[in-house]
This record gives structure tokens, sequence and C-alpha cells, in this order.
């Protein structure tokens, strides 16, 4: 079994934390925010890691279904970020739409 971080599923979901926290980190004007963003695609990342990890593949893939539902908690918090104005267009659409990719990809996970 190889470890879930050569899967390309964790890495996706890996990339996009890693662009979260570049854009949310030091934004104490609207920390909790902020943090709710960053919280919530933590949370989505290491739920797939879990579900990547499970030796039961069908218990692996109800964790992983589960995740899709966490994607929608992310791409919630950056949208009151943008609309709070604490990223600009381009960044929201940039972050939702890798969020956007990562539901699909999970959904077609096998």
């Amino acid at each position: 079994m190889t470890s879930f971080h050569e899967h390309k599923l964790w890495q996706e979901a890996y990339v996009a934390l890693m662009d979260v926290h570049e854009n949310f980190d030091g934004a104490e004007e609207n920390g909790e925010i902020a943090e709710k963003v960053t919280e919530s695609a933590t949370t989505l990342t290491a739920k797939i890691a879990d579900g990547l990890s499970r030796l039961d593949r069908r218990f692996g893939r109800q964790i992983l279904m589960d995740a899709i539902g966490m994607v929608a908690v992310v791409r919630t918090h950056l949208a009151v970020a943008w609309g709070r104005g604490l990223v600009d267009d381009e960044t929201f659409r940039a972050l939702d739409g890798k969020y956007d990719s990562l539901a699909v990809a999970l959904q077609n996970f096998h």
C-alpha cells in the first residue's frame, strides 16, 4: 500500500491548502474568517488522507464521499472571505476553482 502522500488526490488537496495558507496567513483584520477558511481546508485535506489510508477500501471510499461535503464548507468560507473583501476576485476564483476541481476528483475516485 502506498502512502497517502503519493496519491494525486491528496496532493491536489495539499496544493490547494498551501494556496489557502499563502493567501490567508497574517490576515489579522479578519482573523476569524481567515481562521475558518484555513481550518476547514486543513480538515478536508486530513479527511482525504484518512480515506486514502484505510485498508478497508469500502470504508475509505465512504470517508472520501464525506469529504465532498467538506469541500462545500471550504468553498462557503472562501465565499464569505471574498464577500468581506479579504481576497480579491482573481484570488477567490483561483482558490474556488481548485476546490471545485477537487470535488469533481473526489466524486470520480474509484
